[in-house]
């Protein structure tokens, strides 16, 4: 079902609706690429440099494969870039080297260039409290705030950082006081929504649920002027809110990013959260505006 909605459909539309596609005659060397978001016009992001402000390496695939894979598409424009604030050494300082090796590896799946990532040397672990005012001062080593090519967006966890890490809430606070210390340059910031167990753990299920809502409805608003949507724990077309759903060649860039280029970190429970994680296939990212 997941497939149907995500993929199959989207293709055999895009055969009708694109002019290029249905002719084969392209004026652009890019193929038109599917894309699964709400708000459908994606114009608050274009156009940027988007900086992903990350704890470890492999967050950028475990939570932000989603957003990192639409939001590289050329239509967009954007320059995205990792900076990753520790080596991933928890375990032992051995494991630091190969674990920054397989983050520019898994950067090059996702189709980041090994230019645009930074690791920065804030220690590792679940006991690690990082400052607050440090991560502001990295941040305002790394972005380039005074340049007037393009917008910055900031894109990080939430208070809650995905199960309560507390490297990653130190990096929503650290960022956010980088952004309100920037307020007057061209900043914006959005977190990535912390979800609930079950939803965490959903994969494609409540996925399929509001795909399949939202085809009815459009398909309802040919005939009859009514919009029904299913949108679960938030609005969908929230003003300060963007959702976006990977189909199935994203999601495979995603395992492939993290299987193969996160090697190391491989272990038994991984292939769990691989095969039930609703973050490979789903972000939601809310603009933090106080």
């Amino acid at each position: 079902m997941w497939i149907l909605l995500t993929t199959s459909i989207p293709q055999v539309l895009i055969n009708y609706t694109n002019t290029e596609v249905k002719t084969n005659r392209f004026v652009t060397n890019q193929y038109p690429q599917n894309s699964i978001t709400f708000p459908k016009s994606m114009s608050s992001i274009t156009g940027t440099t988007i900086y992903y402000i990350i704890g470890h390496p492999d967050d950028e695939v475990m939570f932000f494969s989603p957003t990192i894979l639409e939001l590289s598409k050329p239509r967009y424009n954007n320059t995205v870039k990792l900076l990753c604030f520790s080596k991933g050494d928890s375990v032992d300082e051995s494991m630091g080297p190969i674990r920054v090796k397989e983050l520019y590896k898994s950067a090059s799946i996702l189709g980041i260039d090994s230019s645009d990532v930074t690791v920065l040397d804030y220690k590792d672990g679940m006991n690690e409290s990082w400052s607050i005012k440090d991560i502001n001062e990295s941040l305002k080593q790394y972005i380039d705030v005074k340049s007037k090519n393009k917008q910055i967006v900031l894109v990080t966890f939430d208070e809650w950082g995905v199960s309560n890490h507390p490297n990653h809430i130190a990096l929503y606070h650290g960022a956010n006081l980088f952004r309100k210390n920037t307020i007057k340059s061209n900043i914006r910031m959005y977190k990535l929504k912390s979800l609930g167990f079950w939803e965490k753990y959903s994969f494609t299920f409540l996925t399929n649920i509001e795909l399949f809502v939202d085809y009815i409805s459009t398909l309802i608003q040919r005939f009859v002027p009514v919009n029904i949507t299913v949108s679960f724990f938030e609005p969908k077309n929230s003003s300060t809110s963007i959702k976006i759903y990977s189909d199935l060649n994203m999601l495979a860039c995603s395992y492939a990013a993290m299987g193969y280029g996160h090697y190391s970190q491989m272990v038994w429970f991984r292939y769990g959260w691989l095969i039930l994680s609703r973050y490979l296939t789903y972000n939601h990212l809310i603009e933090v505006v106080n």
